[in-house]
């Protein structure tokens, strides 16, 4: 979906308890175009704003000190539906949709690296066909970079559990262990050597007469893959709200959740403005609710710098959505 108003970046600041924690709009000396469905990843005290709907767009990089965007190199083809990952001075976008149109999106053949101090980007080897897909989450550790979860077709169909790791020493992909639970529109997390693959729906159930319906079809479990074994496990505790489209992040050795999109059986389809983290590290630890952000956000960029958490981008108002036919099937 569409972003309909400029992009906002937030901040948020963790106190001794996170739940006292609180969110503020950063204050910057311009402002840049709108979009939706992108990432954010920090690199070197930098934030960079990668890929959205629509055409191919700039990199958009903000840096802090002086509270100002600044445009760098276009994208070498549209990509959005992603979650960026980092490693070294590099920017790495593992899956995107690069073609196509609502709910028929086309899963990009290729992987791409932006090189934050070149300022350019480099085409990669992609995901072998059967894997290709959108809206993954991604996350680096200890060298390789990986993948899990997301859609082959669109908004239509192909949800899946697929991991995969790519080396970037050697260019080449290797199939992994599927995780335990389905999903898209999800997010990955790395947290003292474990993966954690979180929140997101299956966009691939429709009912009958609700092409759409897929908006309440939200994934709570929380799966925890091993580096050390090579194992998936599920963790017991759940997220207490699920979301597709949200974000998620490593502050401090806690795992955030934030905002998205959901529905419910009595409520329409809309973003969401909860937060909540989780201490990875107590097996018996809940979730807990942080301060909620200061505008619901769905297809929403999320990092961490200097031990705060930021976003920007995204929907504020559930996008512009699709014309749909007295079915609720697409027109």
């Amino acid at each position: 979906y569409l972003v309909t108003a400029s992009i906002v970046i937030s901040g948020f600041t963790a106190q001794a308890q996170a739940q006292t924690g609180h969110w503020d709009t950063v204050k910057t000396k311009n402002k840049i175009d709108s979009r939706g469905e992108c990432s954010l990843i920090a690199v070197n005290g930098k934030l960079y704003l990668i890929g959205g709907d629509g055409p191919a767009k700039n990199v958009e990089s903000f840096d802090p000190a002086t509270a100002t965007w600044s445009q760098k190199a276009k994208a070498p083809v549209t990509m959005h539906h992603l979650q960026a990952t980092s490693l070294g001075s590099k920017v790495y976008v593992l899956d995107a949709f690069d073609n196509g149109q609502y709910p028929n999106q086309i899963p990009a053949p290729y992987a791409y690296s932006y090189d934050t101090q070149s300022d350019k980007w480099e085409q990669l080897p992609g995901l072998p066909e059967d894997r290709r897909r959108g809206g993954a989450g991604e996350a680096a550790h200890d060298g390789p970079l990986y993948i899990v979860c997301g859609i082959k077709h669109g908004h239509s169909s192909g949800t899946n559990g697929l991991f995969d790791e790519y080396d970037p020493k050697t260019n080449t992909w290797k199939a992994l262990p599927d995780a335990p639970h389905i999903r898209d529109h999800s997010m990955a997390v790395v947290i003292g050597g474990k993966l954690y693959a979180i929140g997101g729906r299956n966009t691939s159930l429709h009912d009958p007469d609700n092409f759409m319906s897929f908006f309440d079809k939200v994934v709570l479990e929380v799966d925890c893959y091993d580096f050390k074994t090579g194992k998936w496990t599920t963790l017991d505790a759940k997220l207490p709200q699920g979301t597709g489209g949200g974000t998620a992040v490593n502050l401090d050795g806690k795992l955030f959740y934030i905002g998205g999109e959901r529905a419910t059986a009595t409520l329409p389809n809309g973003p969401q403005k909860d937060v909540y983290y989780l201490n990875v590290a107590d097996p018996s630890a809940k979730w807990v609710q942080a301060a909620k952000v200061n505008k619901a956000r769905n297809g929403v960029g999320g990092t961490v710098l200097n031990h705060h958490i930021y976003i920007a981008g995204g929907a504020g108002d559930g996008g512009p959505k699709p014309r749909v036919s007295p079915d609720g099937k697409p027109a």
